[in-house]
């Protein structure tokens, strides 16, 4: 009996502490974001500007989302992750910004949360993170075709939380499936 009550505390501080761990880091993420994206302003003549000063402040502020998430939710491999995080900043972020800027930087956080949060004990974890990282990629995409200002809006707020309810259905099902 304790030692199923103490399993149950320990999900249940994990769960917590992804939870401040999201939290946190989406304030974090909010100044990351929000000067990247309005860094990308458009000309009358229909050219863009880009004001390199907002993207630097984005890009230095970026790590900080990451260390945030890995070490809040005390995630054993946050070290590592981080460095991982950052490498896909850069990579996703560049790759996927080629369609729309503010989209790279939602796939790269959203790719950045998969690695750094704290991974419950379930199964299939990392699938259902990742396929709630593609869907709010594409959440996203809609979004900044159909109404923009919303698109960039979702962008900056989505992606860690769409983690942590990827972490919630995990967990649950993983319940579900140990009581049948």
């Amino acid at each position: 009996m304790t030692t199923e009550v103490s399993a149950q505390s320990l999900r249940d501080e994990l769960k917590r502490r992804n939870w401040l761990a999201i939290a946190v880091a989406t304030v974090v993420m909010v100044f990351s974001y929000f000067p990247y994206a309005s860094s990308f302003t458009s000309l009358p003549g229909g050219e863009v500007e880009i004001n390199p000063a907002l993207v630097g402040i984005g890009f230095v502020i970026a790590p900080f989302v990451f260390i945030t998430l890995g070490f809040v939710s005390r995630n054993p491999k946050a070290p590592k992750r981080v460095l991982q995080s950052m490498v896909m900043l850069i990579g996703l972020g560049f790759s996927v910004g080629l369609l729309a800027p503010v989209l790279g930087a939602t796939a790269a956080f959203a790719g950045g949360a998969v690695l750094c949060l704290n991974p419950p004990r379930a199964d299939n974890v990392f699938k259902w993170r990742i396929g709630a990282a593609v869907l709010t990629v594409v959440y996203v995409f809609v979004l900044l075709i159909t109404a923009t200002p919303a698109g960039v809006f979702s962008g900056g707020l989505l992606p860690l939380l769409m983690v942590g309810f990827a972490d919630e259905y995990s967990t649950w099902a993983y319940g579900r499936r140990a009581s049948a």
